[in-house]
């Protein structure tokens, strides 16, 4: 390396590090109303709780159209599905703002678009959505609570999603409202009741929970205000003080990577109600729901850190960091993204990430997280099928909305997603010792985050902007890495690189283990069978996908799973017999021994010839260093 270009490194690498030491402006991540415009007025009341019917009144006062179109969202952002908004709307009515308030022509123009004749006065137009599809990306409201979503509950203006919004909430008497909207005024009891939002997509983008018996814990962190909201009508055994202190260390461990918080306020709203359902970003705050009884059990509740860590951390991935086709977004159609790998994989990798850095899980536990994500990815048959860019893109008619043969030619965009940002992660790490400097996945988010648009708070990227930002981590260009395992199908080299990095790596197979129960068939599902393993005793059995097992040998079998645990039991061939729509078909199958391996990863045992290097590497990567 030659002197002059030595200095300009070290210049550069001076200059990032003053943008990375800058604290984030939380005004800066606000997005900014179309200031030309006049707010648009909302009202929601949720009167009768049992009918289940929420009523939105909408005040457009600056109307200068002769005819004004306004619309339901066919879809929420961050579940990549065209839901149909529209057809939970009824009543549709809109009266002349002022005077007489005479009623006005309103004509639905398609499936989610009404057009009001106006004659370019203000108007106001009323409606009601039925919400009964308890979810973190639909709306619900009952006798006890409403989770609301505003992409299925509020209408925009065509064309006019940047002007400001203002919110009016008119609950049941003695509900309190949570949401991540700035607040506009106090109400009875100090309760918050009208919000405004500096554009629609704000306004949509910031989910209402309402209820009478929602608690409550509030703390700070980097100068910002946070609040955890939760809401279990049917009770919980959950301890809320304990979720807050976690979501705390949560928040403070992302604080750190990035050296500060985006945002002035923050709010988790988190439900607790049998259907379970994950969770879903937003800009400020972040929906979740899970299982109410569940808190006892370590597993679940790792499962609900995780989940809180993974919504979290999307406040930079995928609401300020976006694929540029994510923002400002098309509510009307789908919005086609190579990059839900990185939006939600990457993330995936991040919260088990910000776990460890948290304190809330070991380095053991990190270890076995990413063996037991291994184990589970190295069975699916469709890993390799398809070029997981092309999956991202692929979303909106396959990832919710699977095939029968979906199992042998796809895989999850999450599942692939996180252990390729574990491999880039070991890569950038590697690479970067190689050349004496230091590189990770938390620093290609950075160089990512610093680069964002100062006046908007967020950063719209392409896939080159990331092979830019891992190839400055790594000291070298990275693009190989992408066009071998996000363009391209190449099995992806964890062990190898688990291997590089001094970890210690096994595989035993399932088949060979001491005490390993029954045989292997290849064949998956519930109720019928779903999955059949290419070179498998269900393969050379001719057994089809829809296939449902009803007896094997003739004493009967509800399940795929009972039917593989009988035929797995049995010595020899055996009859399996199943119904092929409405034909009974016997199938002569045999198991054979399980070829599947289970993976560890483990740190080397202590000696004195330990490379220095690479225990620091390991150190690092573990976060050892900072315990």
């Amino acid at each position: 390396m030659s002197s002059l270009v030595a200095r300009s490194l070290l210049l550069l690498t001076l200059m990032f590090g003053l943008l990375l030491l800058a604290p984030a402006s939380a005004s800066a991540g606000k997005r900014k109303a179309k200031p030309a415009s006049g707010p648009v007025h909302y009202a929601l009341t949720l009167p009768n709780p049992t009918r289940q019917y929420v009523h939105v009144r909408i005040e457009v006062a600056d109307a200068p159209a002769a005819a004004t179109s306004l619309a339901m969202p066919a879809w929420a952002p961050g579940s990549y599905l065209i839901r149909d908004f529209g057809k939970h709307v009824y009543e549709v009515h809109a009266v002349e703002l002022g005077g007489r308030g005479r009623e006005l022509d309103v004509a639905r123009v398609d499936k989610q678009t009404w057009q009001v004749d106006n004659h370019k006065r203000g108007f106001a137009l009323e409606y009601r959505v039925f919400a009964d599809d308890l979810s973190v990306r639909t709306s619900y409201f009952d006798d006890r609570f409403a989770l609301l979503n505003g992409t299925s509950v509020f209408m925009y203006v065509v064309g006019e999603t940047r002007r400001a919004a203002e919110l009016e909430v008119t609950p049941p008497p003695g509900w309190s409202v949570h949401t991540g909207l700035t607040p506009a005024s106090t109400g009875p009891a100090g309760s918050v009741t009208a919000f405004t939002a500096f554009s629609y997509d704000e306004l949509a983008d910031s989910p209402l929970l309402i209820g009478s018996a929602v608690e409550s814990r509030h703390f700070e962190v980097a100068g910002a205000k946070l609040e955890f909201a939760f809401a279990a009508p049917s009770g919980s055994n959950a301890d809320l003080d304990r979720l807050a202190r976690d979501a705390e260390k949560i928040v403070r461990a992302f604080a750190r990577v990035f050296n500060g918080l985006p945002f002035d306020r923050y709010v988790f709203l988190l439900v607790g109600d049998r259907v379970g359902g994950g969770g879903l970003e937003h800009h400020d705050s972040t929906a979740m729901i899970v299982q109410p009884f569940a808190f006892t059990s370590d597993a679940a509740y790792a499962g609900t850190q995780r989940l809180i860590a993974h919504e979290f951390f999307h406040l930079w991935n995928v609401k300020r960091i976006h694929d540029r086709v994510l923002g400002p977004f098309d509510y009307a159609n789908e919005s086609y993204s190579n990059l839900l790998w990185f939006h939600e994989g990457f993330t995936e990798t991040m919260e088990a990430r910000g776990l460890l850095r948290a304190g809330l899980i070991t380095p053991e536990a990190y270890l076995g997280g990413i063996a037991s994500a291994w184990t589970d990815y190295v069975q699916r048959t469709g890993r390799n099928y398809t070029a997981i860019a092309e999956l991202s893109r692929e979303a909106w008619i396959k990832a919710y909305q699977p095939e029968a043969n979906h199992a042998a030619t796809t895989v999850s965009y999450y599942e692939k997603g996180n252990l390729i940002g574990t491999c880039l992660d070991l890569e950038l790490r590697l690479q970067a010792r190689a050349h004496n400097r230091e590189g990770s996945l938390e620093g290609l988010f950075r160089r990512l985050w610093a680069g964002r648009d100062l006046a908007t708070g967020s950063a719209a990227i392409t896939l080159d902007d990331i092979v830019v930002a891992a190839s400055e981590e790594a000291g070298e260009d990275m693009r190989w890495f992408f066009d071998r395992y996000v363009l391209g199908t190449e099995e992806l080299p964890l062990p190898e690189l688990l291997v590089r990095a001094g970890f210690v790596v096994a595989a035993e197979r399932v088949g060979e283990r001491a005490g390993a129960a029954g045989g292997w068939t290849g064949m998956g599902g519930r109720a019928s069978v779903d999955e059949i393993e290419p070179g498998s005793p269900a393969e050379a059995a001719a057994l089809m996908l829809g296939d449902e097992p009803v007896a094997v040998a003739g004493s009967r079998v509800r399940t795929v799973d009972e039917a593989n645990a009988r035929i797995g039991e049995a010595k020899g061939e055996v009859v399996l017999s199943v119904f092929r729509s409405d034909r009974l078909v016997e199938i002569t199958i045999a198991a054979k021994p399980n070829p599947h391996e289970l993976w560890s990863f483990s740190l080397p045992p202590a000696k004195a010839d330990v490379d220095l290097e690479l225990a620091s590497l390991r150190d690092h990567w573990l976060l050892a260093h900072l315990r």
